[in-house]
């Protein structure tokens, strides 16, 4: 079994850090609460795959994100790039199958072309992004050599949406369907899929095209030291204890500081790191001569 693991998005991220340190606005607050939305219904798809294909011949794949090119008119001239994301892909029975997760706190109306609200207002047709996935991974697959065909769905993961008019057999799997499905068709593979597992996470970016540094300068940052699970200010114990009092969860100077180095990272990774910066960055709750210690140590690094 080869189940590889997702990771946060930075966008995401990075709006949770400046949420506590700077400061944002509506349409910033609003696309953090989306970015978390999906987010939480990514894990609830791969925690529903995971414990299937726990202990068996299959290969799971989170977060899949490759390079496409996109040719000028005559097909021959490479003008630029961009990339797709498949939130799940799976090999399983011998067979290759992707998904398209969707957490929405709303109810939607189905149709052919465009997807409405119900209050009829149009919202988009989200078998388009599937659709498109689906023929940029089977150009992928037909440069590893692998003749195999894709099976795309669109899984819409919040059990409390309703999605009326929905038609049968669009590839469209609502909460309550979701299992049954996986129970069908997780299989073991007969054959070896090491090669062809190789040659996508060859293929897969690490790093988004579209992840860009925030637009603040660091010194427009608050100072001081955050929980790393829910971006509340921590309280200081004593001299090298931290507790967060959301969460109940203890920290040590020696886990603090990797972190505040691991936020401004992800902020900007063109800022230039300094023992200063960094001890400025914590409020100077951190001194510098601790920093500095700390990497003479190999400890820590920036």
């Amino acid at each position: 079994m080869v189940v590889l693991l997702r990771h946060k998005p930075m966008k995401m991220e990075q709006l949770e850090i400046m949420k506590c340190r700077a400061g944002v606005g509506s349409a910033e607050l609003n696309e953090l609460d989306n970015l978390k939305l999906g987010w939480e219904g990514e894990g609830e798809m791969d925690a529903m795959i995971d414990c299937r294909v726990r202990g068996r011949n299959c290969v799971h794949f989170k977060d899949y994100r490759f390079a496409v090119n996109q040719a000028g008119g005559d097909g021959k001239i490479v003008r630029s790039s961009s990339e797709v994301q498949i939130d799940n892909v799976l090999i399983a029975g011998d067979r290759i199958f992707t998904f398209e997760v969707k957490k929405y706190n709303f109810d939607l109306i189905y149709g052919d072309e465009v997807w409405t609200y119900t209050n009829g207002e149009k919202f988009k047709n989200l078998m388009q992004q599937v659709s498109r996935q689906n023929d940029a991974f089977r150009h992928l697959l037909k440069k590893s050599g692998a003749g195999m065909d894709v099976y795309s769905c669109l899984v819409l993961i919040n059990p409390a949406q309703t999605i009326y008019s929905l038609p049968y057999g669009k590839n469209i799997l609502v909460h309550s369907a979701v299992g049954k499905f996986l129970d069908r068709i997780v299989r073991d593979n007969h054959y070896s899929y090491d090669r062809l597992a190789g040659f996508l996470e060859s293929r897969r970016l690490a790093k988004s095209m579209y992840d860009a540094p925030v637009n603040v300068g660091v010194d427009e940052l608050r100072g001081g030291v955050f929980c790393e699970v829910c971006y509340m200010e921590l309280e200081r114990v004593h001299r090298n204890q931290y507790r967060c009092s959301s969460c109940e969860r203890d920290y040590d100077l020696l886990s603090v500081t990797p972190r505040l180095i691991a936020e401004l990272k992800i902020l900007n990774e063109g800022w230039k790191l300094s023992s200063y910066l960094i001890s400025k960055y914590s409020g100077n709750l951190v001194s510098h001569s601790y920093i500095r210690t700390q990497k003479r140590l190999g400890n820590i690094d920036y």
